[in-house]
């Protein structure tokens, strides 16, 4: 029996069996600070499983933990209300078995494992077999996290004792960093002249090219792509093309069933239609007229298809199928979003004086775009979206959030990637700078996302607005600005403290300091569970 607290803080430990007879260790245990406790004896649920809840004190606490689970091994968690690990929340318990395991009475499942290189891992599933597509995110703890107890992202984590775990490799701290301010004055006006030079040449690589005309267009007998995971790069200029890779004949649709309806949206390369497939409400996609008669111009267009193709998400706008009758009328058809976009509502909210802060609504749609996030990110081979922004956010009248727009999306081949994105208030720091960078860069253009929801108005909006008249200038300084570290999106003091936390750890400068997808995904679920009901 654990312990009860006199005189001290008590805790309530309620551990959860699988079996009736609460034997053995628990599957999962859930301490939470209480003035009163009261010890509760074995108690069935309503399925097989059972509960014991006893009590502790501040002292006993992880003694009695210990005890309870009598040797085998488990994962401690404890949550906070704040990012320094100061306001404690409630502790969660478990049991490191590396199989699935109910996770109590909460209605999903969680598969917990210590591994020997002296990391652990949590991740969490929607069905009891923890199937690959019931995973909703995860967590892992790198080695000084785990003995360390650092605090990172409002949370501690703490392994049994007695554990044994390897120290073969060397830890990776979770530390903060900044850029002193030596540093930035060093740079001054020169180095804004060669930032200017870098933007201009990121944007350079991804326009420039050879824009061969398709006159005459290039036979059947071209060489295809067949790899369902190849490199997703810009085309030559050969007779090579993608109009023959398995998986763009594979989705190919009767061009006379597409019907292209009014224009919906146009961007720099593209423009999107309200149309009807077999009598069906569909998006029509295709290129700008004056781009239609370019080899490369489809290659890079059937790239983005073959791409979008090959993902399948809820939270992914779905494709339908690629149709054509000559290349230079390619038009893919996708799945038609009737609430707009996410950067429409947002200047609607902001027109109206709709409340800034977090409301369910929102960070709802923010849990969508990190569920689509998490799945390209754990793909075996890991797509970066590279041009995640409020535009490229879709949703439906249900308020359900989609990502679309992988036209810039590359697999990650190696491990690192370098810059070929043009300029965005949205990019990351080391994609402006021409650095290599990660699925990192699309968590920093999350948290922009995150500070867009928030408050409504476009992403550093007052900088803006308090810039000089020279617009090409004040934004290129303002860039400069973000790539340093010295000019931050903004979040408001309405609402969820933790969203607030944890959209500025998404914008960090250093990657490393960024969470993951699975990481932010489970942040998004605890703070909706519990702050947002």
């Amino acid at each position: 029996m654990l312990a009860q607290a006199r005189g001290q803080r008590a805790f309530a430990i309620t551990a959860h069996y699988t079996s009736a007879s609460c034997d053995g260790p628990p599957s999962y245990a859930k301490g939470e600070e209480t003035p009163r406790c009261a010890a509760v004896g074995c108690s069935g649920l309503s399925g097989d499983g059972s509960t014991v809840q006893d009590c502790s004190s501040e002292l006993d606490y992880r003694a009695d933990i210990d005890g309870l689970f009598g040797g085998a091994p488990y994962l401690l968690r404890h949550v906070f209300d704040d990012v320094k690990c100061s306001e404690f929340l409630f502790a969660e318990v478990f049991r490191a078995s590396g199989k699935c395991e109910q996770r109590g009475d909460q209605g999903d499942y969680v598969r917990a494992l210590l591994d020997n290189n002296g990391t652990a891992s949590v991740h969490y599933f929607q069905d009891d077999l923890c199937t690959a597509e019931s995973w909703y995110g995860g967590d892992d703890i790198d080695m000084e996290a785990l003995d360390s107890h650092l605090c990172v992202l409002s949370q501690k984590w703490y392994a049994s004792p007695g554990t044994s775990r390897a120290r073969t490799s060397t830890p990776v701290a979770v530390t903060k960093s900044s850029i002193g301010t030596g540093a930035i004055v060093g740079l001054a006006m020169g180095a804004l002249a060669v930032f200017i030079l870098i933007i201009g040449s990121v944007v350079h690589r991804r326009r420039s090219g050879d824009d061969d005309v398709l006159s005459p267009l290039p036979s059947t007998a071209c060489r295809p792509l067949t790899s369902r995971h190849a490199s997703f790069q810009r085309a030559s200029s050969g007779p090579s093309g993608l109009w023959n890779d398995d998986v763009i004949i594979a989705k190919r649709i009767p061009k006379d069933k597409v019907h292209v309806e009014q224009l919906v949206s146009r961007g720099a390369f593209g423009e999107v239609y309200m149309g009807l497939y077999n009598h069906k409400r569909v998006a029509v996609k295709m290129l700008l007229p004056q781009m239609r008669g370019y080899i490369n111009k489809v290659n890079e267009f059937l790239t983005e298809a073959k791409l979008t193709a090959t993902m399948e998400h809820p939270h992914i706008v779905t494709f339908i199928g690629v149709a054509w009758d000559s290349l230079s009328d390619v038009c893919v058809v996708l799945e038609y979003m009737d609430g707009g976009d996410l950067r429409s509502l947002l200047s609607n909210y902001e027109t109206t004086h709709h409340p800034v802060g977090f409301d369910r609504g929102k960070v709802t749609i923010a849990l969508h775009v990190c569920h689509a996030l998490a799945y390209m990110h754990s793909l075996a081979q890991p797509v970066i979206h590279r041009d995640l922004k409020s535009r490229n956010v879709l949703l439906n009248r249900a308020m359900e959030a989609k990502l679309t727009d992988f036209g810039v999306s590359r697999e990650r081949l190696d491990r690192t990637m370098t810059a070929g994105v043009g300029t965005s208030l949205w990019m990351a720091p080391e994609v402006m700078m021409g650095k290599k960078y990660d699925d990192k860069a699309d968590i920093f253009s999350f948290g922009v996302v995150i500070s867009e929801l928030d408050m409504h108005a476009l992403p550093y909006a007052k900088a803006l607005a308090a810039a000089s008249a020279n617009n090409q200038m004040a934004a290129a300084v303002l860039l400069q600005r973000v790539a340093l570290g010295t000019l931050r999106v903004e979040f408001s003091q309405v609402g969820s403290r933790l969203m607030a936390e944890l959209g500025s750890a998404c914008v960090s400068v250093d990657p490393s300091e960024r969470p993951t997808a699975a990481q932010i995904l489970y942040r998004l679920q605890t703070i909706l569970n519990r702050e947002l009901l």
